[in-house]
């Protein structure tokens, strides 16, 4: 009897740790993050076969102002308006949706020239030529003044750019394998935040230190490759609400 109490015991266990609410909240993520990458393997699918058997559509879909960067806006500025959405309307924690909304609407003030677009206002002169109309220009100006004072120093601030770049992707893709091999982890939780801040960190590798129209186009896809998981990280919280087992 004791052996068959301690077996009951062990099966109940497994059966609370399945049903705990960090196992339940990772699993939510993990398939909100499956979603997420599946459609950003579709958008850029589709945007590739349209740029390449369809010359005619590719100004409109890479240009400055053409339909990625505008789907980009959309997507950031759907991210900003619905994690202030929820925060208010939601009792789950609210500090993940600021941290969301925060890093959208900054990216949103830099896809908008820090409204000087909307606005018509002429932003200040950036080193080296261009303008100062978005965060990513500071990297800009970063990787020139490096530059000015040696190539090898703007080489390495390019590096690391992309060595965590990288580094924060693989952790989230790992973060999801976790997830799929049913491995509660509160990181799992927080995956979509990790890639998009892995694809808009190789954007702005590219932003920084290429100068390619083809490399440009990659550019506008990684940015809205970018927006996309934050978009589904705003969409996927309330249903990551930790379930009361009361009672």
């Amino acid at each position: 009897m004791a052996v068959i109490r301690e077996e009951n015991s062990v099966e109940v266990g497994i059966g609370a740790a399945a049903f705990s609410p960090l196992f339940l909240q990772s699993r939510n993520q993990t398939r909100w993050a499956i979603v997420a990458l599946a459609s950003i393997g579709i958008c850029t699918l589709t945007a590739t076969l349209a740029a390449v058997f369809a010359p005619g559509v590719r100004p409109l879909l890479l240009q400055e102002d053409g339909i990625i960067e505008m789907a980009s806006v959309a997507c950031l500025a759907a991210a900003v308006l619905g994690a202030v959405v929820v925060s208010v309307t939601w009792g789950g924690p609210r500090l993940p949706l600021l941290v969301a909304g925060l890093i959208g609407f900054a990216e949103l003030m830099d896809e908008t020239s820090f409204g000087s677009r909307l606005f018509g206002f002429q932003p200040p002169a950036l080193y080296g030529g261009g303008e100062l109309d978005g965060f990513h220009d500071l990297l800009i100006l970063a990787y020139r003044v490096l530059r000015d004072i040696h190539p090898t120093l703007a080489w390495i601030l390019a590096g690391l750019l992309l060595a965590a770049s990288l580094g924060m992707m693989m952790f989230a893709l790992s973060q999801l394998g976790r997830g799929v091999g049913e491995k509660s982890s509160w990181l799992a939780d927080h995956m979509l935040i990790f890639l998009h801040i892995g694809f808009i960190g190789l954007a702005q590798v590219i932003d920084v230190a290429a100068e390619s129209k083809v490399l440009s186009a990659v550019e506008e896809m990684l940015e809205f490759n970018a927006s996309l998981p934050l978009l589904f990280y705003v969409a996927s919280r309330p249903s990551s609400r930790p379930i009361n087992n009361a009672g």
